[in-house]
């Protein structure tokens, strides 16, 4: 262990390296694994060294019952080498050194000698001559390596006196030392470890190492090979001490969070202590709380009211942004009484906000209330400095289960995962996961790589990305990493490996599972609407002589009405009775109409618009989902107007008149923590108003953002308190944030090959997720938010249109409608075309996963008839 630097990420030891090697090629995983360059490599050098002690199964003899070390280190930037040490009991057994010495040919072309620190070097082509192995004897260790100076870095670290090694920065991994046998053993240090993914991710990884590196874990495990799992077993470490937790009774199952993990999950921990108190024996050392916050939380009734209500069950879930500086993270309680716990901690951020309720930051989604808690690592003060990276808390219920979110948008998936029950409780794919790990470890850890690998792809460095993506077959068979903590201090880690050929580009012939015919040309749908008695979906259409069809999801017809023009906006949904009972909202040029479920028309509607203007865009809004409704409506000419549902023009909206122009994309609302609400209107000219409530502008006469906009804009959540962005593209192919404060943040420009390249930012259908879309002469280019190339296609015609369906990482789909053609294109996350035949399509597209199902429906217009199609994953 002299020989080996302190940098090494691991160190593998056998005493029978050619027995071990023999029995890992001939497991059914190898099939896999061979193909990995990695593997490769050590192949390679047992290989040579064989050739260099006269094959026959020389190097066997040699190396059986002596001490053999395989250590992987850092060689430069995004680069790692091998490093081999075999220690001898009995130099006799480098009569092969020997001759070298006496005979430096040996029989051995091109071996070349040269010496470094006064110890003789050997060095010779492998691999046709591509590269150089570089080994040496040094006492009783014969050391080799591709990377000759991890040879010199052995000889300097053994001669030394002053410098430590491996074994001297990990004393504890040796103390007291794991027999040595055929199976072997890996030293592992999880500060190796941080420096391998930062270097594999370019460094932005580090908040999420920040833990695994400061916390000091390491681990001795022994491997494992079974047909279709590759499993590691051994100690745990922290600090160098031992993971031993002192904690009495069994600990739960953990199962009961099944219902709210959402299928967007890529990394899951679960805590799973007999009480509240277990926490304290896995304390995170990276953390120092603050004395103020608390002191604060100490004092607090309702706190401690609280945690008295806790149990020792925890679940961390991070999705799919995972590797960027503030990763969506949601935490998951499981208290007693959840709702009263839950009205303990808004009573909490009440008193955090100076008990003024105006200053208590609410939204609302999917019918749930969300509050924010402008406490600092509110929940790492709480759980001895677990669940770091909230800068503030985001808290909402989903039936009892308690949800704390780092982000507005983490909390909003959930909720809309939970309703759609897109969670691993509905999931054929995930529901035994957790029950297949019920081992009674108090913390276990859940990779799902399908979720994982794109991440890793679109977050590797430059130089490592090529390597995911050329061998996928590889690291796409690998379905689940599960880690498990238990109380003595061991460590299980499980890898199942799927032995079959990943589908890389599966192309389907998709064909109709059910139309519905009208007899007349449709104009327009399909929308899915929400049927409020079973949660099922009914679907509206419109035809020529604009009757307006809601069919159910059986493909049954609800009502069929006639109106005196056709629909020009989105279908809107709203509870006018208050009595849980859903209604249809939506304009035409002339009236806002609202029906109920019957067709029938709402008192008082439909509400006309003023005489001589045209309605071009409106939206609902429920500010404090208490049901009551305003009509958010802009004009033709970009006049803006606000009705309460009885059909009164609001103060300050009769209209609200600012000579910007028409607007580019539906106007919005927005609430924003500490700066309140924002009225919010894009215009062509390139404007971004900016109102109160009262219509009173916020930023004074707009905001510039370009010569013209003809496209949708988006929000994004800012991290670290920062407040969030509207984001953008104008036409001249320029990328803008602008923040609510008004300031302006970003501005990249964009590849722009042609003076009429068209560029456009597609929302998803929750306005949640967004993608930019690049038109050039022949060639479309979707891009991630993040600028990246997610896909390129031949543009099929001179007219399409784009429509973006985001259900998580993994379950994405983007469709171009070829509206000359009348066909629809369906690419899904990876950018690969799903359907080998295009769909037919006059209209429009709705889209929706099924977790439960683990497939989309898909709902298209073509002619005269309502298709549904069904896309299996």
């Amino acid at each position: 262990m002299e020989v080996v630097p302190p940098n090494a990420i691991f160190v593998f030891e056998t005493n029978d390296p050619v027995g071990y090697w023999n029995n890992l090629v001939n497991q059914p995983v190898w099939e896999k694994l061979h193909n990995l360059p990695a593997l490769a490599d050590v192949e390679s050098q047992l290989i040579f060294l064989d050739s260099i002690t006269g094959k026959s199964g020389n190097l066997d003899k040699y190396l059986k019952g002596h001490r053999f070390r395989l250590s992987l280190h850092p060689i430069g930037k995004g680069a790692f080498g091998f490093l081999i040490g075999i220690a001898f009991e009995n130099e006799q057994f480098f009569d092969f050194i020997q001759k070298l010495e006496e005979n430096p040919d040996n029989g051995i072309s091109g071996l070349k000698k040269r010496n470094y620190s006064g110890v003789a070097l050997y060095e010779i082509k492998t691999d046709g001559g591509a590269r150089t192995f570089t080994f040496t004897r040094f006492e009783n260790v014969l050391i080799g390596s591709h990377t000759s100076f991890l040879v010199e870095d052995g000889i300097r670290y053994a001669k030394s006196l002053e410098l430590k090694n491996f074994k001297q920065s990990y004393p504890h991994l040796f103390q007291p030392s794991i027999p040595l046998n055929s199976k072997g053993v890996l030293r592992f240090s999880g500060e190796g470890f941080a420096s391998l993914v930062n270097e594999m991710t370019d460094g932005i990884a580090e908040p999420l190492l920040k833990n695994l590196r400061e916390n000091k874990l390491s681990s001795n495990l022994i491997p494992s090979f079974s047909d279709t799992t590759i499993s590691f077993g051994g100690q745990f470490y922290t600090d160098g001490e031992s993971g031993r937790m002192e904690s009495e009774g069994e600990s739960p199952n953990g199962l009961s969070f099944a219902p709210v993990i959402s299928n967007r999950a890529a990394w899951v921990t679960q805590y799973l202590f007999p009480r509240f108190e277990g926490f304290k024996q896995i304390p995170n050392l990276a953390f120092n709380p603050r004395p103020l916050i608390a002191a604060a939380l100490d004092e607090s009734q309702d706190i401690q009211d609280f945690l008295n209500a806790l149990g020792g069950e925890a679940t961390m879930v991070l999705e799919e942004n995972l590797f960027e500086k503030n990763p969506n993270q949601i935490l998951l309680l499981h208290p007693e009484n959840t709702e009263r716990r839950y009205r303990n901690l808004e009573k909490f951020a009440l008193e955090v906000s100076q008990n003024d309720s105006t200053k208590l930051f609410k939204e609302y989604y999917m019918g749930k209330e969300i509050f924010m808690l402008d406490v600092e690592e509110f929940p790492a003060h709480l759980f001895e400095g677990n669940f770091t990276g909230f800068s503030r808390s985001y808290i909402s219920m989903a039936g009892n289960h308690l949800i704390i979110g780092n982000s507005l948008k983490s909390v909003k998936n959930l909720l809309e995962d939970y309703y759609n029950d897109n969670t691993w409780g509905k999931s054929l794919a995930y529901k035994d996961i957790l029950k297949e790990n019920n081992n009674g470890a108090p913390v276990r850890l859940i990779l799902n790589n399908d979720r994982f690998y794109p991440i890793l792809i679109q977050n590797s460095s430059p130089s490592w990305s090529p390597v995911f993506q050329k061998y996928a077959p590889v690291f796409r068979s690998f379905d689940w990493m599960n880690i498990s903590i238990f109380k003595e201090g061991t460590v299980q880690i499980k890898l199942d490996i799927d032995l079959g050929e990943p589908e890389i580009n599966k192309q389907m012939i998709l064909t109709e599972s059910r139309s519905t015919s009208f007899g007349k040309q449709l104009i327009y749908g399909p929308k899915g609407i929400q049927n409020f008695n079973d949660r099922s979906t009914d679907f509206l259409v419109q035809d020529e002589d604009y009757f307006i069809h809601l069919i159910s999801g059986e493909g049954e017809r609800v009502f069929s009405q006639q109106i005196p023009g056709a629909i020009i906006s989105e279908i809107h949904q709203i509870d006018y009775f208050k009595n849980g009972k859903l209604q249809l909202v939506f304009a035409t040029r002339d009236f806002i109409y609202a029906l109920d479920r019957y067709g029938n028309l709402l008192p008082g509607y439909p509400i006309p618009f003023l005489q001589d203007k045209e309605i071009a865009f409106l939206n609902v809004l429920d500010y404090d989902n208490n049901r009551n409704y305003r009509y958010f409506v802009a004009d033709s000419e970009g006049d803006l107007y606000l009705y309460d549902q009885k059909g009164d023009l609001l103060e300050g909206w009769v209209p609200n008149i600012h000579r910007s122009g028409a607007l580019s994309y539906m106007p919005g609302h927005h609430r924003e923590p500490d700066l309140g609400d924002f009225m919010v209107s894009v215009h062509r000219n390139g404007k971004l108003n900016l109102f109160n409530r009262r219509g009173e502008s916020k930023v004074g006469g707009g905001i510039l953002l370009g010569d013209g906009i003809s496209t949708a804009y988006a929000i994004e959540e800012s991290g670290n308190n920062e407040p969030s962005k509207l984001v953008t593209i104008n036409e001249a192919g320029e990328v803008v944030n602008v923040n609510f404060k008004g300031e302006l943040t970003y501005r990249n420009q964009l590849l722009r090959p042609e003076t009429d390249t068209k560029f456009s930012l597609v929302n998803d259908q929750n306005k949640t997720d967004y993608v930019w879309v690049i038109e050039e002469y022949n060639k479309l280019k979707v891009m991630r938010p993040n600028e990246q190339l997610f896909f390129e296609m031949s543009i099929p015609s001179s007219e399409i249109e784009y429509m973006y369906f985001s259900f998580g990482e993994g379950n994405k789909i983007f469709a171009v409608l070829d509206k000359m053609q009348d066909f629809a294109y369906l690419y899904n996350g990876r950018g690969q075309l799903i359907n080998q035949k295009p769909i037919s399509i006059s209209q429009s597209l709705w889209i929706d996963f099924s977790g439960s199902d683990n497939e989309y429906t898909l709902m298209t217009v073509y002619g005269d008839k309502l298709y549904e199609y069904k896309i299996p994953l």
